[in-house]
Order: C-alpha cells, then structure tokens, then sequence
C-alpha cells in the first residue's frame, strides 16, 4: 500500500504530465493557425472555377491572368452547352471567394446582359439562368438566351521576382450550342 507521500508525488506528477500536454497542444494550434494563415495562395493562373448544368461539369481555367497595366494574353474559352430552360452554377474557390469578386452574364440581347458583384466571403457559388424573361426596352419578344459568363477578380498572385503583386483574373465560359458556335466562327 502506497504511503500518503507516494500518493501525493504520484499526482504531482500527474498534474505536471497534464499541464505539459496541454502546452504542447496550445503551441501545436498556434503554430498550425499562423502556418495556415501566412502560406502563399496558389497563383491565379493556376486556379479553376467549376461551371456545372445538370450532370455535366467543367474546369474553367483563366482567360486572362496578368499584372494590371501589362499586356494580357489570352487564354482558350471552353463551352459548355446551356439550353433556355436550363441554370447555370458557377462553384467559386476559396482563393477567388475570399476577395471581392464579380460576375457578367452576357445574353444574345444585350438589354438583358447582367453583372453581379460579391463582396469578399459572401458567397462561393453562383446560379445563372439559360435565358430570361423579355426585356420591356427591348425591341425582341424572345426570350434571351446567355451566350458567355465571365467571372473577374483582382487577385494576389507571385511576380517574376518572387514578390506578392495584384493579378487582374477572368475566367470566360461559352455557353453556346454547337451550331451557334459554329455561326459565330463563320461571322
């Protein structure tokens, strides 16, 4: 049988084995927390919005990633087929979301055409319809069909010398079918 000395030494040192747990976990979150905070974000270049209608999914890569005032060249425009009846959703990532951002919908009317801005963390998916009701100053009875979405963002991104620098970002989708597409090449 232990005598009531062991037995207060025995807790002692189970106290002090407790404390220095929860040190070294306090620390551990701490310097998960700044590690996590300070990391570079990936480049824009680099990042994808997900443009979704019904069961097909797209990566859409950046149209245009330069430093503002520089020349921009220009990236490929995929297409993904969005019929009248159908909706649009555009899955935004946390590394555009994160920062104010904005988004143009461009109809084959131009009085219909639409821009959205969104305020950094509001929101991080958007939804766009394949057409809208007629509009009243519009010469056409037609229902608007969208025809390209373009997402834009200013965003923070490494420069030649390694140097954080604002990158000017869009990302452009057509949403034409494909003999749209094939009308507008032969105009």
């Amino acid at each position: 049988m232990a005598t009531r000395k062991q037995a207060r030494k025995q807790t002692l040192v189970q106290v002090l084995a407790l404390l220095i747990a929860v040190v070294v976990i306090v620390v551990a979150v701490v310097l998960f927390q700044s590690w996590s905070n300070n990391r570079p974000g990936a480049h824009p270049k680099d990042i994808r919005v997900t443009a979704t209608v019904g069961d097909e999914s797209i990566e859409v890569a950046p149209y245009l990633v330069c430093e503002p005032g520089t020349e921009c060249p220009e990236g490929e425009v995929p297409n993904l087929y969005v019929g009248e009846n159908d909706t649009l959703k555009l899955d935004i990532p946390d590394d555009i979301s994160r920062y104010q951002w904005q988004v143009l919908s461009i109809y084959d009317d131009p009085a219909a055409n639409d821009e959205t801005r969104h305020g950094a963390g509001e929101t991080e998916a958007v939804e766009i319809p394949g057409s809208v009701d007629p509009i009243e100053a519009s010469d056409s009875q037609d229902r608007p069909k969208l025809i390209v979405v373009e997402v834009s963002a200013v965003l923070i991104g490494a420069d030649d010398n390694g140097d954080e620098a604002p990158y000017s970002s869009v990302w452009s989708l057509s949403t034409m079918s494909d003999e749209e597409l094939a009308e507008q090449e032969n105009m």
